[in-house]
């Protein structure tokens, strides 16, 4: 058991901890106290006492001192409050008429709770103020005229301008305090947060989240001229925001530049240094993140184990001097609940004696993340009588020199290296910083050391592009399945669209004259969206033939490994051949292997479902695959991939426009999408399409709008041209608004471009198209969709038809209505 009293005042723990020191020195910590308005029992003050520390930072950095120990400032919780205030008085001239009512409506039920709570005594509120809160009760705003709503609307604006005036003196007062014994009065900030609370503005508690302009847009949920000014950020952002691509797709930036075996060490070797400095200063700064202050070591007496405890001193026996020259400790493992400042789901308690001399278990600190994850620890492990070592937390001046440190090792390593070799060194270090490291590696990390060493290196190669090396998959399902290219130079075109295997995600589409090739390799470089080069294409060699039965066309075999035999260089295209097979057993335990014979040479070996389907039918006339021979045509079968090289000189990136319609002209968006369908319904479908697009143009008109832009979001193989005449026949009749069509998009793009209430997405409902419809509702955009089968409409996001206005299925067919 741990015998250390609890103090009984904070100051006679102060004066405890001040016994012994000098009386000037006494003098100048009282007044130091006083000035930053610290409590007496502040832990880290007591630790910064007793250690001699205090004196040393008095002397050096009272500065410095001071602003540490401002804990108790609250300058940002009234400016916080204050520009909360001040949008929530912004957005009162800026809201829409129709959001006026049911706003009015919110803040007089939320200010009826506050006057509850003046009335109880909880709130303090001057008489002046709250018979302006009283005219806004919900008894006095029912039924209200738009003349007597703005009145309303007005009066609260006059009581938080109210507010501000009273806030603004407490925030003079703040900024004064380490100058004056004076300090906010909290009954006024109070109910000056009391009255705001009806609403929460949202960017406020986000502005300073890593998050927002990283990884997302900046929250917004009102009219302030902020509010606006982030939305449309957002729309910028969300356009053109950077996502994490993997690093394998930039490692080929020194094209031609060549480097041996031993440059491949020194860079793999740099790189370990350096990525391990690096790591040890991240570890620093999460540590100063959750575990600022002075933590312990104890050392189990029977394991040899360490054990750090870190947050000391956020717990009541910090503030006890006996605990910080305790050399033995007893501690028991308890589980805690992690909070967002302290994610720590262990803790260690101490069972000390109270005054009374009753034992009680008291919380000493939290289980630091590392020993954690260094030891399989439950709660209910204990130490008993561990050696304890107390240690300075995690400072600035830590991680500043470990910053320095790599600094230092990346300017070593520069001017040890000669000139002639930095350029082979630079290509070596980019290299091994972006290669793969394991199977299950994800492939997003940062490559920091490739840019850290030889900047210049790397700013020479960015003068052209080096990127022009890629490899295309899926070209076996796509529109070239059956063409084998041969390095020809042909114009490409990159395109962004669904993604072949998950409908919600976009790929990198590669499209040759208006057909897909396939989509880039996840590893390969990938160009823009909207990118065109000339490049050159060659076919992956080809390692199975397709036979062909001449009586059957849906009769086919497929040979493989057929570049291991006679005829792997050769390309067919739908020659006579005559086949034999021979059946032949390698391995008793293993199905024979069955190899197709052309002329005397071996041709390949026959795939085993192939196998599985001659011997059925064989089976049904009584014949046997050995010896068996047969005429077909030899096709070779369609590869899986191609690699294509682009000219560098020939690349044309797309245009950005900025700006598009600087007139402040209303434009309405309309998505729409077509889809293959049963050849019975595709007639009637594609008129029902064309109607869904006329109605979109006069919707757009009903709705006051000058412009109505179109964008194609349909799969490739979906696009239909009778779409885009539809569209350009509509440009030309109508002569009230204006119909542009802006080509094809990926709907992850052209999803961006819907901003107004009435913008929409139209199109086909089928198997093939539903991921499209799936994603537009998921982004909360209005959506009306086709179905065939039934000859109704999907509808999502959009408002219910009433009854009166439902159209029958006729209507649908003659108008398009939605």
């Amino acid at each position: 058991m741990t015998h250390i009293h609890t103090p009984q005042t904070p100051q006679n723990l102060l004066a405890e901890v001040l016994k012994g020191k000098s009386e000037e020195f006494q003098r100048r910590v009282l007044d130091f106290a006083m000035s930053c308005g610290l409590s007496p029992d502040d832990p880290l003050f007591l630790v910064l006492v007793a250690t001699g520390q205090l004196e040393v930072m008095l002397q050096d950095a009272p500065e410095t001192l001071q602003l540490l120990f401002a804990m108790d400032n609250q300058i940002g919780i009234i400016a916080n409050e204050i520009q909360k205030n001040l949008a929530l008085q912004c957005e009162l001239c800026a809201m829409p008429q129709i959001e006026k009512s049911d706003y009015l409506k919110q803040v007089s039920i939320h200010l009826a709770k506050v006057l509850q709570r003046y009335q109880q005594g909880k709130l303090k509120i001057p008489e002046q103020i709250i018979q302006q809160i009283q005219q806004l009760a919900p008894a006095s705003i029912n039924y209200l005229s738009a003349t007597e709503e703005q009145k309303k609307l007005n009066l609260l604006k006059k009581v938080l301008k109210d507010c501000v005036a009273e806030l603004g003196n407490e925030l003079q007062v703040a900024a004064d305090g380490p100058k004056s014994a004076l300090r906010p009065d909290k009954s006024i900030i109070q109910y000056c947060q009391a009255i705001t609370a009806y609403k929460e503005v949202a960017w406020l508690s986000d502005k300073k989240n890593i998050e927002a302009f990283t990884n997302r847009g900046m929250k917004s949920n009102g009219y302030s001229p902020i509010d606006l000014m982030i939305q449309q950020t957002n729309q910028i952002f969300e356009q053109n925001q950077i996502t994490a691509r993997p690093i394998e797709q930039f490692r080929n930036l020194y094209p031609g530049v060549e480097f041996n075996q031993l440059h491949k060490e020194k860079a793999q070797e740099i790189k370990s240094d350096y990525n391990s400095l690096i790591k040890q200063r991240l570890e620093l700064e999460s540590r100063n993140k959750f575990e600022s202050g002075p933590y312990i070591v104890i050392t189990s007496p029977t394991s040899g184990r360490k054990l750090e405890i870190t947050n000391l001193v956020e717990f009541a026996p910090a503030k006890n001097p006996d605990f910080w020259i305790a050399d033995k400790l007893t501690i028991r493992i308890k589980e805690r609940t992690p909070s967002k400042s302290m994610p720590h789901s262990l803790k260690a308690t101490v069972k000390f004696n109270n005054v009374d001399g009753q034992e009680i278990d008291m919380t000493i600190g939290t289980v630091s993340l590392k020993s954690m994850q260094q030891y399989d620890l439950k709660p209910g492990m204990s130490i008993k009588q561990g050696k304890v070592e107390f240690h300075f937390g995690i400072s600035d001046g830590m991680i500043d020199a470990l910053k320095q440190q790599a600094k230092e090792y990346i300017e070593s390593i520069i001017n040890s290296t000669p000139q002639a070799e930095r350029l082979q060194l630079a290509a070596a270090i980019h290299d091994v910083s972006h290669t793969e490291e394991s199977q299950n590696y994800s492939g997003i990390k940062r490559a920091g050391v490739a840019f850290a060493v030889f900047p210049d290196k790397i700013i020479s190669q960015l003068q052209q592009l080096q990127f022009n090396q890629m490899r295309v998959i899926g070209t076996q399902f796509n529109e070239y399945a059956f063409q084998n290219f041969q390095c020809e130079r042909v114009p490409i075109k990159f395109e962004d669209s669904v993604h072949p295997r998950d409908p919600t995600k976009t790929a990198r589409w590669v499209i040759l004259e208006g057909k897909t090739l396939g989509t880039l390799d996840a590893r390969s470089p990938h160009l823009l969206a909207g990118c065109e080069a000339i490049a050159a294409i060659t076919s992956a060699p080809s390692t199975s033939f397709i036979i062909t039965s001449l009586k059957n066309p849906d009769h086919k075999l497929q040979i493989d490994s057929v570049n291991q035999y006679a005829f792997a260089t050769r390309q067919w295209f739908g020659e006579q051949v005559n086949i034999t097979l021979d059946v032949r057993q390698t391995q008793e335990r293993k199905a024979p292997t069955v190899v197709a014979y052309l002329d005397n040479q071996i041709l390949g070996v026959v795939n085993k479902q192939s196998v599985n389907f001659l011997q059925g039918r064989l089976a049904a006339i009584g014949r046997q695959l050995q010896g068996f021979s047969f005429v077909g045509m030899l096709n070779n079968a369609p590869v899986s991939y191609a690699d294509i090289v682009i000219d560098s000189s020939s690349v044309k990136f797309p245009e950005i426009t900025v700006g598009e319609h600087e007139n402040n002209s209303a434009v309405a968006t309309v998505l729409f999408f077509s889809s293959s369908i049963d050849s019975q319904l595709q007639a009637k479908t594609e008129q029902v399409l064309c109607n869904m697009l006329r109605r979109a143009v006069d919707r757009a008109v009903e709705r006051g709008y000058d412009t109505v832009r179109f964008v194609d979001v349909s799969l490739h193989s979906d696009k239909s041209s009778q779409n885009q005449r539809t569209i350009e026949m509509l440009a030309t009749e109508r002569k009230n608004i204006k119909v542009e069509f802006k080509g094809a998009a990926s709907l992850e793009d052209a999803i961006a471009l819907l901003r107004e209430p009435d913008d929409i997405v139209i199109g086909i409902c089928s198997p093939k198209t539903i991921g499209i419809i799936d994603f537009a509702s998921n982004h909360r955009k209005a959506i009306a969709a086709y179905i065939p089968e039934t000859g109704k409409f999907e509808r999502r996001n959009l408002p219910s038809i009433q009854p009166n206005v439902v159209a029958a299925n006729n209507d649908i067919e003659r108008d398009g209505s939605y």
